[in-house]
This record gives C-alpha cells, structure tokens and sequence, in this order.
C-alpha cells in the first residue's frame, strides 16, 4: 500500500488505531517513535546538517550584500553563528541530569509509561466496541477528536523551524488527544448508565433479565476502572510538564502587556501560541471534569433501587468512585480547568495594572 493510499485511510478512518497512527506519525518521521524501544538519530543528524548550513550560507550571503557597516556584520555574524552551532556541550548535559535524576533508565521508564497510557485509551475504545452500544456516537466523538489533532498540527505548522514544529506539535497534540479521548470515554459511560434505566425498568417487570443487567453492570464497571486508571496514568505522565508550560505562559503573557507596543509586535505569535495553549488545555480540562460530573449523575439516577441489592451495592461502589472529582492538575498543584485561566488572566490584569501606574 502506498503513501497516500496510506494517508487516505488514516484521514477517511475513525477509530482510535487510526488517531493513535496519526499521532504517531511525525514522531516516527523524527525518530522517535511511539512504538519503539530506540531512537533513530538518522533524522536528527540530516536536520542538524541543514540547520547548519541555512544559516552559514545566510550570514556569509548577509555579510557580502546587506551588512550594514561593521557593527552590523559583527553581530548578524555572531547571532547566526550562535544559532548554526548550539554552544550547549551535549556530552557535559547529559553528565549533569543525572544529579538531577534525569537518566536513560527515566526516559525509558516515562516512554514505557507513555505506552501504558495509550494501552488503557486503546482497551477503553475497545471495550465500548464490544458492548455494541452507542457505535454512531463513538464514531463521530472520535472523529471531532480527528479534527483536534489536524488542527493542532496545522496551528503549530506556522512555525519555521522543523524541530520545534516535531516537537512541540506531537506534544501538544498527544497530550490534546489524551484530554479529549478521556472525555469522550465519560460521556459514552454517562449514556450507557442513562440507558440501564430502562434496563432497570425492564427488570422491575421481568426479573428473567437478571444475567442481562448483571452483564451491563459488570462492563460498566471495568470501562468506569479503566478511565480512572488512565486519567491516573495522565497524571503522573504529564502533571509537571504541563505545569511548568502554564509557569512560562503565565510569565510570557505578563511581559507582553508590560513592554512597549513596538517591541510587543515582534512577540506576537509567541504570545499567541502561549495564550491559545493556555485557555485550550484549561477548556480541555474543564470538559473532562464536567463530563466525570455528569457520569456522577448519572449513575445516582440509573434506577439501582429497582434492582436486586448485591447490584445495588456494585452501584453504590461505583458511585463512590465517581464522586471523587476528576481533575488533572498540573505540577500536582494547579487544577487545569477555566476557572484556572480566568484567575490567571485576571491576576496578569491586576499585574500590569499596578506597574503602569
């Protein structure tokens, strides 16, 4: 099959598999695959080759028609030159992170985590399949989820520079995918415990359905554990990372208000890629949380007083489970929902406020 017969496929296909493929695609491009143990750095050393030359060719080419007297020629030349060869020791960074914890055997442990992640995201997808229940919905809940994932790669190809563009572009969009799938997986379960209403209506006048109900329950149930495994899993994964893009966000979007108008144009994509990060991770997250609110409901209201009491107790553990909040943190600290990004918004407000004055 090939290339676009491929492509063709990933973009006509909704299922998980396919958004999983997606998303690993530029990673697999960059080496570093979402299914392998290994890195290939084949790809890393093309670029840095072509980075290289890009701007020796620019500055010998700024040097001979564009320079602008000597002090222009000495520091376009030192700023290109700083760019072409980056002037951080590879070798001595890889001595130091492990003073700090940071080691092979850590990258490997977080990738192996990373796949355990999308294990529990691909079982939850498969198990709603094998119910047979509420097919149609998934299909186009997964194919809105699609239309994330494009959109984010498309957003974050407005940038120049290929490696950030790998980079920055497979993080955002995995960890979007996560946020999404995550809550797409509540809102089925919310209309699976809708619908064992009528199951418990059905009950109450025909106990013959008794395997009937105890098999929705017990499926119910697995799904409901597995989506709490893998927000878990998401957690632990992403929580200081995130935390840490919110600190820079937060820290960017004040200097922008408080530099002059004129020096403000020339950081105004940074600006906007922090600010649309932002406020998307925090609507995310807040469309997880009142999903997981709404299963809560939900599962109070499914009729568990018309059924027999070894399922109402499955019920009454379920329900306990689901009363928890869920909520993704970032560094652990930080809820990542919009109230989050309104007190941020308003803190920056208050913050240039004061020093204008």
């Amino acid at each position: 099959m090939g290339f676009f017969q491929i492509l063709k496929r990933l973009m006509k296909e909704d299922t998980c598999a396919t958004l999983i493929s997606i998303l690993n695609f530029l990673p697999t491009i960059a080496g570093f695959s979402l299914q392998r143990e290994k890195f290939d750095v084949k790809f890393w050393i093309i670029h840095t080759f072509l980075y290289s030359y890009v701007h020796i060719v620019g500055t010998v080419v700024y040097q001979m028609y564009d320079a602008d007297g000597f002090i222009d020629s000495i520091n376009s030349f030192f700023n290109n030159l700083e760019k072409a060869f980056d002037r951080v020791v590879r070798k001595e960074l890889w001595d130091i992170l492990p003073g700090y914890g940071i080691n092979g055997q850590l990258m490997r442990a977080v990738q192996e985590d990373l796949k355990e992640l999308l294990y529990y995201v691909q079982q939850n997808d498969d198990l709603v399949r094998d119910s047979g229940r509420f097919l149609d919905k998934q299909i186009k809940l997964l194919h809105k989820i699609k239309l994330i994932i494009l959109a984010c790669y498309v957003f974050h190809f407005v940038d120049a520079e290929l490696t950030a563009v790998l980079a920055v572009s497979s993080y955002d969009a995995i960890l979007l995918f996560l946020f999404c799938h995550i809550t797409a997986t509540f809102q089925l379960l919310n209309e699976d415990m809708i619908d064992f209403n009528h199951l418990a209506d059905e009950y109450e006048a025909n106990s013959e359905i008794e395997s009937e109900v105890d098999a929705r329950l017990k499926s119910l149930i697995i799904r409901h554990s597995f989506t709490l495994s893998t927000v878990k899993k998401l957690q632990g994964i992403y929580s200081t990372a995130v935390g840490i893009g919110f600190g820079l966000d937060a820290i960017s979007m004040c200097l922008f208000f408080v530099l002059p108008i004129d020096v403000c144009l020339n950081f105004a994509p940074l600006i906007y890629h922090s600010f649309f990060v932002f406020f998307l991770y925090c609507y995310q997250g807040q469309r997880l949380t009142t999903a997981s609110e709404r299963f809560e409901m939900s599962v109070y209201c499914c009729g568990w007083e018309k059924i027999q009491v070894k399922h109402q107790k499955s019920i009454l553990l379920m329900l306990m489970k689901a009363q928890k909040p869920v909520i993704i943190y970032a560094a652990g600290v930080v809820p990542i929902r919009l109230y989050t990004f309104a007190s941020t918004m308003q803190s920056i407000y208050k913050f240039v406020a004061v020093f204008k004055l």
